[in-house]
């Protein structure tokens, strides 16, 4: 049960960033492409969703490297 609670809890989490980050960018009046972790946001809330749902299609994508190399030098 606790592991239920934990994944619910992660997927309001998810639903709260997305919210907030379109309300920022609606009051400023900016609809800038979206950054690389929204897909990452909506990625987990999906995966919580289907989870929640009994759903096993969920999967996840590796690839926070990409996005996180030191590239300096």
């Amino acid at each position: 049960m606790k592991e239920k609670q934990f994944i619910l809890d992660a997927k309001y989490a998810c639903q709260d960033i997305l919210n907030r980050y379109y309300s920022i960018e609606v009051a400023q009046q900016k609809m800038s492409p979206d950054p690389w972790w929204i897909g990452k946001i909506q990625e987990i809330e999906r995966n919580c969703r289907a989870f929640l749902d009994g759903d096993d299609g969920f999967s996840w994508q590796r690839d926070f490297a990409d996005k996180t190399k030191n590239t300096t030098g």
